[in-house]
């Protein structure tokens, strides 16, 4: 099974130019980046959640956790293709952006700051989600052994 890499931009933090689905549209579409290996395509679903936004991709989470270069070099560059257009964001692991769904209010989905400390409490080394962007709590670094 796969697990795709989603972002969280909160209310207020999308800039200009970031595509802006209404109400329940998803605006689908292929983006090229530019990659350690040359250009990636990289396929985008943008939807509305409370007041902000939330972004899937088809850039393989669990390959991304398990060091592949091809994965990391597609997150980096979308990482900064997402701060392109808002100016914070989060990148998380779908399983727990699914989980966040299941266990905060529809209001509190779109809180950045509720979203960071329910990660920093579920996964404080910072595993499966990154903060991203201007006033980003990156979570707490440990020690590989």
């Amino acid at each position: 099974m796969t697990f795709w890499v989603h972002y969280v931009v909160p209310s207020g933090a999308a800039g200009n130019g970031m595509p802006r689905p209404i109400t329940d549209e998803v605006i689908g579409f292929a983006q090229t980046v530019d990659v350690d290996s040359g250009d990636r395509t990289v396929e985008f679903a943008i939807l509305a959640v409370g007041n902000g936004f939330q972004i899937a991709t088809d850039i393989d989470c669990t390959a991304l956790l398990r060091g592949h270069a091809e994965e990391i070099a597609a997150a980096r560059a979308v990482d900064a293709w997402v701060l392109g257009f808002a100016r914070r964001a989060v990148r998380i692991h779908e399983l727990l952006l699914l989980r966040w769904h299941e266990v905060s209010s529809e209001s509190h989905r779109s809180s950045i700051d509720s979203l960071e400390r329910w990660l920093t409490a579920h996964d404080p080394t910072g595993d499966y989600w990154a903060s991203l962007g201007r006033g980003a709590r990156l979570p707490t670094a440990q020690p590989q052994s």
